[in-house]
C-alpha cells in the first residue's frame, strides 16, 4: 500500500471517528477532509475543491431552495386541508392521513423542511385528538424518510448516489426510476407503524411539563444569587427545600466549581452573593425559584426579568431549533436573544437524556435542543415568525405569501416534468427553478440562502474530495475486492445483503450523506469485480442509506423530533430496529426482483 493510500485511510478513519463522536460538526469535518488531503499531497487544490462545482452539490443546494420556496408560499397547505378532510374526525384515519401527507410531500420536497413544516401541524393534531405527541412525531419522521426514498429528488442522499453513479459510467438515474420499490418499502413501513410498531411507540408528552408516564420533563438552567439577596448566608438545603422539583447539579463560585452534592461540605453548604447554581427541574419549578427575591438569571443569558409584575408581563415558551438554523453551534450567550427577539432570553435547555454539567451560557446549541425561553408577551409573535426555531407554545405556524403558492407549485412541477421527459440535466433545471422562484417573488434572496443546509453542502464537498482520494489510491477498489474475496463462493444475494447491511449500520451511526458517498463507488467496484450489472448493488446503497430508523443521529428529521417528542435513545431502538430488519428482509426480495442479477 502506497504512502498516499495509508494517509487516505487514516483520514477516512479520522473522519468516521469525528462523525461518531460529534466532537465537531459535520460541516467542519468535511472541510477538514479537504484540507488534510490537499496538505497531505494526495490531491491538488483543484481536485480538493472540486466538490464546490460538482453537479451534485449544485443540485442539492437548489433543491433546498425550491423546497423553501414551496413551504414559504404555503404550497403544501392544501395537503393539510386534504388530510383533515380525509381523516373525517376519526382518530385512526387522521393519523394514517397524516403519515400519507408527510410521505407524499417528502417524495417531492426535501424531507427535512417537510418535517419542519409538519411539526406544528402534528402538535396541533395531537392536541386536538388528545394524543401524546410522541405517538405521532416519530412516525412523522419515519414517514418523511420513507417518502423520500420514492423519488430521486426526495432526499439529498438519493441525488448524491445518482450523481456518483453517473460519474462512474452507470448513466443518469431518472426521477421515478426506483419509485415502485420505494413505494413498496413505504407501504411496508406504514403497515408496521399501524400495527406492531404502534404498540411500541412511547407515550411522552411534549409541551406540557409532566409526561404521560408520570415523569417530569426536566430542563437544565442556572441561577445567580445576588449579593443583596436575603438568601445569602442560608443553607442550600433550606433554599431548595422551598423549591420542590429542583435538583442541584453544580455550584460555581468565582473560578471554583463544586459538583453536587453540595452538602455536607462546609465550603458549599451556605449561599454567598454571586454564587451561580446549575439546576435541573421542570419549567414550573424553574419559574418558582426565579421568583425568589434576590435570585436572577446570570446576565450572560440575556434575559432581564423585572420582579415587579413579572407574572402579568412575562411568559415562558418552548422553542425547538430548526435544522438549518444559524444558531446551531453557537453558544447561548452569543445568540443575544434579548436584542434579536424582543426582550426574550433562554432560561433553560432540554437536551435529550444528557446530564449537562457546563455553564448554560457556554453551551453550544445542537439540533434537537429544546429551549425554555422567558419573554414579554409582546415578543411571542416575533418568536413565532422567526426562521431559526419553531415555537411550541401556540403551534399554529404562520405561512406567508399564499398568493404565490400556484406559482411555486408550477415551478416545481416544471422541474420534475422536464427532468423526466427531457435529457436536460437536473442541476440545470433545478438552478432554473431557483431563478424563477427568486424572480417571481416566491422566495426572497435572503431566505433562499437561509433555506440551504450549508452543513450538508460542506460535508458533500469533503466527501467528494475523499472519494477522489480513494479512487486515486485505489482504496475503494481494494475494499471492493476484499468483500468479493470474502463472499466469492456465495450467491450474489449474500453480497447484496452485505452491502445493504453495512450501509444501514453505518447510517445509524454517522451522516447518511457521508455513507452514501463512501460506499457507492465500492458497490460499483464490487459489481464490476463479480461481473454483474451494477444496478442491484447500487440501489442497495441508496435504500440502505435511507434506513435511518434505529438511532436519532442517523437522520436530521429524527434529531429534529427528539426534543419536542420528549424521546429517549432507547425509544428509537425499540421502534426503529424492527423496522430496519423488516426493510432489510424486504430489500433482499424486492431489489433482485426489480433489478435482476445479470452478467455483464
Amino acid at each position: 500500500m502506497s504512502p498516499e493510500a495509508v494517509f487516505t485511510l487514516v483520514v477516512t478513519a479520522g473522519a468516521l471517528i469525528l462523525f461518531v463522536t460529534e466532537v465537531v460538526s459535520i460541516d467542519v469535518v468535511g472541510l477538514l477532509i479537504v484540507v488534510a488531503l490537499v496538505l497531505g499531497g494526495v490531491l491538488d487544490v483543484s481536485e480538493g475543491l472540486s466538490g464546490f462545482s460538482s453537479d451534485a452539490t449544485i443540485t442539492i443546494a437548489c433543491m433546498f431552495v425550491l423546497s423553501g420556496g414551496l413551504i414559504r408560499a404555503g404550497a403544501l397547505e392544501f395537503i393539510n386541508r386534504a388530510m383533515f378532510k380525509l381523516g373525517g374526525g376519526s382518530k385512526p384515519r387522521l393519523v394514517v392521513a397524516l403519515m400519507l401527507s408527510v410521505a407524499v410531500s417528502s417524495a417531492f420536497v426535501n424531507n427535512t423542511p417537510v418535517a419542519v413544516l409538519f411539526l406544528p401541524i402534528v402538535l396541533g393534531v395531537a392536541g386536538r385528538l388528545g394524543i401524546a405527541p410522541s405517538r405521532l412525531l416519530l412516525p412523522m419522521s419515519y414517514a418523511s424518510i420513507l417518502g423520500g426514498t420514492c423519488t430521486l429528488i426526495g432526499t439529498s442522499t438519493n441525488l448524491l448516489v445518482g450523481q456518483v453513479a453517473a460519474e462512474h459510467g452507470f448513466g443518469a438515474i431518472g426521477i421515478f426510476e426506483f419509485s415502485i420499490p420505494g413505494m413498496i418499502f413505504a407501504v411496508l413501513g406504514f403497515l408496521y407503524l399501524a400495527t406492531f410498531g404502534r404498540m411500541l411507540l412511547p407515550r411522552h408528552a411534549s409541551v406540557t411539563p409532566r409526561q404521560a408516564d408520570g415523569r417530569i420533563r426536566e430542563f437544565v438552567t442556572e441561577v445567580m444569587i445576588q449579593p443583596e439577596s436575603p438568601l445569602v448566608g442560608r443553607s442550600f438545603q433550606e433554599i431548595l427545600a422551598k423549591s420542590p422539583g429542583i435538583t442541584p447539579l453544580m455550584l460555581i463560585r468565582g473560578d471554583e466549581v463544586f459538583p453536587a452534592p453540595l452538602l455536607p461540605n462546609p465550603r458549599t453548604q451556605f449561599a454567598r452573593g454571586g454564587d451561580v447554581l446549575l439546576l435541573r427541574g421542570d419549567p414550573g419549578a424553574i419559574n418558582s425559584i426565579l421568583e425568589r427575591e434576590g435570585v436572577t438569571l446570570p446576565p450572560e443569558l440575556g434575559a432581564m426579568i423585572e420582579k415587579q409584575g413579572a407574572a402579568k408581563t412575562y411568559t415562558m415558551v418552548e422553542l425547538v431549533i430548526n435544522p438549518n438554523s444559524p444558531l446551531l453551534g453557537r453558544t447561548i450567550s452569543a445568540t443575544d436573544f434579548a436584542r434579536h427577539y424582543g426582550n426574550a432570553g433562554v432560561v433553560a435547555v432540554l437536551r435529550r437524556e444528557e446530564h449537562l454539567r457546563e455553564r448554560l451560557s457556554d453551551l453550544r446549541l445542537q439540533l434537537g435542543d429544546t429551549l425554555l425561553v422567558v419573554c414579554d408577551e409582546n415578543a411571542i409573535d416575533p418568536l413565532r415568525d422567526a426562521t431559526e426555531f419553531i415555537l411550541l407554545e401556540g403551534v399554529d405556524r404562520r405561512l406567508r405569501r399564499r398568493d404565490k403558492a400556484p406559482i411555486a407549485v408550477a415551478i416545481m412541477a416544471m422541474v420534475v416534468a422536464l427532468a423526466t421527459l427531457t435529457s436536460v440535466g437536473l442541476s440545470t433545471l433545478a438552478l432554473t427553478g431557483v431563478v424563477l422562484m427568486l424572480l417571481t417573488g416566491c422566495l426572497p434572496a435572503r431566505l433562499a440562502y437561509e433555506s440551504i443546509d450549508w452543513s450538508v453542502i460542506m460535508l458533500i464537498v469533503g466527501m467528494i474530495a475523499l472519494g477522489h482520494a480513494m479512487e486515486r489510491t485505489e482504496l475503494a477498489h481494494s475494499a471492493a475486492m476484499g468483500l468479493v474475496d470474502l463472499l466469492r463462493d456465495t450467491h450474489p444475494v449474500a453480497v447484496l445483503a452485505g452491502i445493504y447491511a453495512v450501509t444501514a449500520i453505518l447510517t445509524s451511526l454517522i451522516s447518511n450523506t457521508a455513507v452514501a458517498l463512501l460506499l457507492t463507488p465500492i458497490a460499483l467496484d464490487v459489481a464490476a469485480s463479480m461481473g454483474y450489472q451494477p444496478a442491484p448493488f447500487l440501489f442497495a446503497v441508496l435504500f440502505g442509506a435511507s434506513a435511518c430508523f434505529a438511532t436519532p443521529m442517523g437522520y436530521q428529521t429524527n434529531l429534529f423530533v427528539y426534543g419536542p417528542g420528549g424521546y429517549r435513545f432507547r425509544d428509537f431502538l425499540r421502534v426503529g430496529v424492527p423496522l430496519n430488519v423488516l426493510l432489510f428482509l424486504a430489500a433482499m426480495f424486492v431489489i433482485p426482483w426489480y433489478w435482476p442479477f445479470e452478467k455483464i
